[in-house]
Formats: structure tokens, sequence, C-alpha cells
């Protein structure tokens, strides 16, 4: 994995430490990353810390789900499997692209159905976790109980800002699924909202902070946990009485033809 640092001829995205976020391109890419985006984090020093590179692929964007205890739909199936991916134990791939899955939260057993539109949208393979330190930037994550480790490119250069900004360790359960599903939410859509377990509330609040910094624009909190700055509480229900979630804006990326 170290030779793919050397390379030049890659999309990078430049994560920079004031929160301004910048995607190069350049003229050419090199044979072989093609399907790869790089990312480096920029220090208060200039110093560039190269943190991961990861693949990207195209799938049907996807409608906000529609939750239901029976599905009805009448559309031809791909294929109808049973999976263990978390709180999802079925998944029904439609020949239109739609997307139907099946799973437990909170005690409660349903059905989401994730509608498919016209347009293919990106999304990019999260590490299984990351675990870089160097010259005082950490930069640390890991997955809990979530298969959901795809999200979109963007959404992962927010979190990789927050994770350097903060040098906390930050656990998630993740975006989304390699279709763009994201059961048991029925508002993770295309990848670009990141569900992350609470801290402890001061840590909590440096986070929020930090993730607002880097994009994340819309974050939601429990009902039942404190009021912090830059999130709102949510008003009913306890969905996100056990991880904040976090909303990213990808039209804030510069894009740089090189």
């Amino acid at each position: 994995m170290i030779e793919y640092f050397t390379v030049l001829n890659i999309v990078t995205y430049h994560i920079y430490h004031d929160g301004e976020i910048e995607k190069h391109i350049p003229q050419r890419i090199t044979i072989g990353f093609e399907k790869k985006y790089k990312y480096i984090y920029h220090d208060k020093d200039d110093n560039e810390h190269e943190v991961c590179i990861v693949d990207w692929h195209e799938t049907n964007e996807k409608k906000i789900g529609k939750k239901s205890t029976v599905l009805s739909t009448k559309e031809s199936i791909i294929s109808d499997v049973n999976i263990s991916e978390g709180q999802t134990t079925r998944r029904i791939r439609y020949k239109n692209g739609d997307i139907a899955e099946y799973g437990s939260n909170n005690g409660n057993t349903f059905w989401v159905l994730y509608k498919a539109k016209i347009d293919n949208i990106q999304l990019v393979r999260m590490p299984d976790e990351l675990n870089y330190t160097y010259n005082g930037i950490k930069i640390k994550y890991n997955f809990y109980n979530s298969e959901r480790k795809y999200t979109c490119p963007g959404a992962l250069t927010g979190f990789i800002g927050a994770l350097a900004e903060t040098g906390l360790k930050i656990v998630t359960t993740g975006s989304c699924f390699v279709y763009a599903s994201y059961f048991p939410s029925v508002e993770h859509i295309n990848g670009k909202s990141i569900d992350t377990l609470y801290l402890n509330d001061a840590d909590e609040q440096k986070f929020i902070n930090a993730m607002h910094k880097f994009n994340f624009n819309k974050q939601i909190t429990g009902k039942h946990k404190k009021k912090f700055d830059n999130a709102i509480q949510e008003s009913k229900g306890t969905l996100h009485d056990s991880h904040l979630h976090s909303g990213f804006d990808e039209s804030l990326i510069k894009v740089i033809k090189t």
C-alpha cells in the first residue's frame, strides 16, 4: 500500500485544518488508479498527512426510504437473500434499481424500500478502521456492529477533518451499504450522513463542533440527550438517543482540475 502514496496522478481530496476541502483532478490518471481516491490532511503547520486511498464505484441514486411492516411492490426481482449485516437480515434487489431491506431496530422489525432514481452517484468504501498517528495528528475510528461501510466521497473528507481536529477516537455505525441503501435509517440519503456513538458531553460537543467546521451542516442528537451547540435536538422518539447523526454538504467542496 505504501507505493500508492508515491503516485501523483490520482484524484485527491485535500482537507485543510481551517475547514476548507478541495478535490484535485489530474488531467491524466495513472492506470490502475482510475477508481481510487486519495485523502490528504493539511495541518496548521502546513504538513501533509497522507491518510488513505479508497476505492469508489457508482450505483443508482436513491430516494428517501419508505418504512413499512409489509413490503408491497410489483417490480421484478434480481436477488432476494438473507444476510447478516448489523441490524439488516434480508435484502431484495429489483431490476429497476430499487432496494428493499428488512431487519430490526429498537425491538421492532420492519421493511424499508429505497426507490432508485435515474442518475448514478459515487460511493467510496471506507477503511475498516483508521489508526493514523504522526507528528501530533491523530485520525482514529472504528466500526461497531455495522456493515454500512460506504459513504459519499465528500463525507469521508469531513469525517477525516473532524477526527484530525479533535484527536478523538470515534466509534461509528456507518453511513450506507454498497447500493446506497442504509437500513434501518430512512434519511441517510446516498451516503451523505455518518452516524457516530456518543462520547462524554464535553468531548461530544468538541466533536460536533469539528464536524460542523468540516461541512457537516445538519447534525441531530437524541431527545433525551443534553442540548448541544451546532446540533438539532430531536423533539420526539428515541431514534437518536444512541448516536449522533451528521449530514454532509458536498456542494462546499472546491473542485480543481490540474
